[in-house]
């Protein structure tokens, strides 16, 4: 969404670094879309390798795939001097809980949850629950 931004960093050699969570989707999009009972539609992305990109604009760039490279891969993108950007890829079925959930997300989200098992997506309703579970606060 911010590539012009970047590309600004690049031309005047600013050493900030840009950290992007790579979902490869619009979770927010998809949030809001479940929680209103409508199963996802053209939320997900076939991203690039942004580190690639970020690279062949003349930045430093880095991509992580698997946790225990996000140390390395921060502390380079730290010790370069100009723009660089760390490329984290994350869990695409991980949802952006909001702060606040009402009665009405529920409802809905369960809506969306029982059309996406009924056309065949039991599957995809399983890899969201173990993808999210983890994070339920627990007393």
């Amino acid at each position: 969404m911010l590539m012009g931004d970047f590309l600004t960093l690049v031309q005047y050699d600013l050493p900030v670094k840009v950290v992007l969570f790579d979902n490869s989707s619009l979770g927010m999009v998809e949030l809001e879309m479940l929680v209103a009972g409508l199963p996802s539609y053209g939320t997900t992305n076939r991203n690039p390798d942004f580190a690639a990109v970020a690279e062949a604009c003349g930045a430093f760039g880095v991509r992580v795939e698997k946790p225990k490279q996000l140390a390395g891969a921060l502390k380079a993108a730290f010790r370069h001097k100009g723009p660089a950007l760390v490329d984290v890829v994350t869990d695409p079925n991980a949802l952006s809980i909001p702060p606040k959930i009402s009665a009405d997300m529920v409802t809905g989200f369960a809506l969306s949850a029982s059309k996406i098992v009924l056309d065949g997506g039991v599957g995809r309703m399983l890899q969201m629950a173990r993808s999210n579970l983890r994070n339920v606060p627990r007393p």
